[in-house]
């Protein structure tokens, strides 16, 4: 199992135990509100890390798919608890990068190819900004919903 995958199923193993305990202890204010004027909502980050982590893990396997048939959301008819609902998305967008990971062998890393964003990279480079970018957004939720909670509740 390459690395990454390894990184990204610990992130969201800790994601679901941190959520777990904070589920009873204004887990929906703490990720609903911010501290500070103008400062993004833990919900916004993550919701926005794990879209992109589908996003880019979806442009990998098919460039030229719809992003409005690959994109994902909360569901706002939904009844579920907020923390199971951002655990589904983050396992769809897990998922979805497992899959697209997992079709390239590690000397295809160095192939180059030009990213969704335009520029010509290897797969490699492009693994790794999908993992770096959706693990520091995670994190950032995680803090963001602490500060609240310590400074609010």
């Amino acid at each position: 199992m390459p690395e990454s995958i390894k990184s990204l199923k610990f992130v969201y193993d800790y994601a679901k135990s941190l959520f777990e305990k904070r589920k009873d202890n204004h887990f929906e204010e703490s990720m609903k509100n911010s501290l500070f004027e103008k400062e993004e909502t833990a919900i916004k980050v993550f919701v926005h890390a794990v879209t992109l982590l589908n996003w880019a893990s979806k442009k990998t396997i098919n460039p030229d798919a719809d992003n409005k048939e690959i994109a994902i959301n909360l569901d706002p008819e939904s009844t579920a608890p907020l923390h199971e609902q951002l655990l589904d998305l983050f396992k769809v967008a897990f998922e979805a990068y497992e899959e697209a990971r997992n079709k390239f062998k590690e000397e295809d890393l160095q192939t180059t190819f030009k990213s969704p964003f335009g520029r010509e990279m290897t797969y490699e480079d492009w693994f790794g900004f999908i993992i770096h970018h959706t693990i520091g957004h995670i994190y950032q939720t995680f803090r963001l919903q602490a500060i609240y909670l310590r400074h609010k509740v």
